[in-house]
């Protein structure tokens, strides 16, 4: 029989994963304030060639130029491992994007990987604490 604690943990697992599904929904739709929300209030993000960006008013003043370059977006993500550790974990996996430029009127397409903390927060829901990304040797 499963114990009660282990119930929990699987239940984590599948929230931590579920968080994954609904960034790549809110990029996809171009809805920021979405994105904004599976952040930690104090979360910091480490982008690549950038310095860090620390509280969700920095993260969304840096996202803000990118969601209004795009017509449309594609974002995918692929969660390799997620691990738990009381009220915090971690997580790691790959993610590709493609996304229409408005005034280009051309694609941009890369791939990547990240390895992402987050925080179990008070009402049982997961976010991201810290967001460490980067992109493949194809990015351009």
């Amino acid at each position: 029989m499963i114990s009660i604690s282990e119930r929990m943990k699987y239940i984590d697992v599948a929230l931590i994963y579920d968080l994954w599904n609904e960034y790549a929904t809110a990029v996809n739709n171009g809805d920021l304030d979405r994105l904004m929300s599976l952040c930690a209030d104090d979360g910091i993000q480490l982008a690549p060639c950038a310095p860090p960006r620390v509280g969700k008013e920095q993260i969304c003043e840096a996202m803000q130029p990118l969601f209004d370059r795009f017509i449309t977006s594609k974002m995918t993500i692929h969660t390799e491992a997620v691990q738990i550790f009381g009220d915090q974990a971690y997580a790691y996996g790959t993610y590709t994007f493609e996304g229409i430029l408005k005034k280009e009127e051309e694609s941009m397409c890369y791939s990547g990987k990240f390895l992402d903390i987050l925080a179990k927060q008070a009402d049982g829901s997961w976010r991201i604490a810290i967001d460490c990304h980067n992109y493949d040797e194809s990015y351009g």
